[in-house]
């Protein structure tokens, strides 16, 4: 007669079912954590490049001659230029516009309105609202082209970048002025918050033409340039 062996299977105990679920909840908690900070950062790069290509699509538009007007086909003009205007104020800082400047006094005007805005605005040809709690936190011109050499800065209210044919410099006006003591501004400085308070991008643009996304502003060596 065969005898029949029984093996004897174990399971958890109710402490080591504890401890699983306790490593299981913390590995969670901060999973979904290390998401959102990502998630926080990856919009507000996406965020700097759209403010960063909005600049260079007025620099497109100033310098490869857009034209302007009924339709862009009767009585067209081709000697406007184009530019992006940024205002940190309270009310507008969720937004940023790109304008045609048709009096061509170098800056946007505010009475054209922001986002929405008016209904037919004459220089505004689109807004742009910032979403998910991000903001314009910053606005910084200098003279001179950035970097550890900038002695003369200021940090203005509104910004205006814009560029006209057939010079490929852009022109930086703050608070209406493109001075700071006499000297004209070459560096501008565009700061975006994340709605997390912490995390931060910058567009930089100077009269050269350049545009770049970096983090840390104008002691910066290294930049994610557009131009490369």
């Amino acid at each position: 007669m065969k005898k029949k062996l029984f093996k004897l299977i174990k399971g958890f105990t109710l402490i080591e079912l504890i401890i699983t679920i306790a490593i299981f909840a913390a590995m969670t908690t901060y999973l979904l954590a290390k998401y959102g900070k990502f998630n926080q950062s990856l919009l507000l790069t996406n965020l700097a490049y759209d403010v960063a290509l909005t600049i260079r699509t007025a620099q497109s538009y100033g310098l490869n001659v857009k034209a302007v007007g009924p339709n862009n086909a009767v009585n067209p003009t081709f000697n406007y230029p184009y530019g992006a205007h940024f205002n940190k104020n309270s009310s507008t800082k969720s937004c940023f516009v790109f304008f045609v400047d048709t009096d061509e006094n170098s800056t946007y005007e505010q009475s054209d309105g922001y986002c929405p805005g008016v209904t037919n605005p004459v220089e505004r040809i689109s807004s742009y609202s910032i979403k998910r709690g991000s903001i314009i936190s910053e606005l910084l011109v200098c003279v001179g082209e950035g970097g550890v050499g900038n002695v003369l800065c200021a940090t203005p209210d509104t910004l205006d970048i814009s560029f006209k044919r057939p010079d490929p410099a852009a022109r930086i006006f703050a608070n209406g002025v493109n001075t700071i003591g006499g000297s004209k501004l070459n560096y501008a400085e565009i700061t975006l918050l994340a709605n997390d308070g912490i995390s931060e991008k910058k567009i930089i643009v100077r009269t050269t033409g350049q545009i770049a996304i970096t983090n840390t502003g104008i002691e910066s060596v290294t930049m994610d340039s557009l131009d490369e």
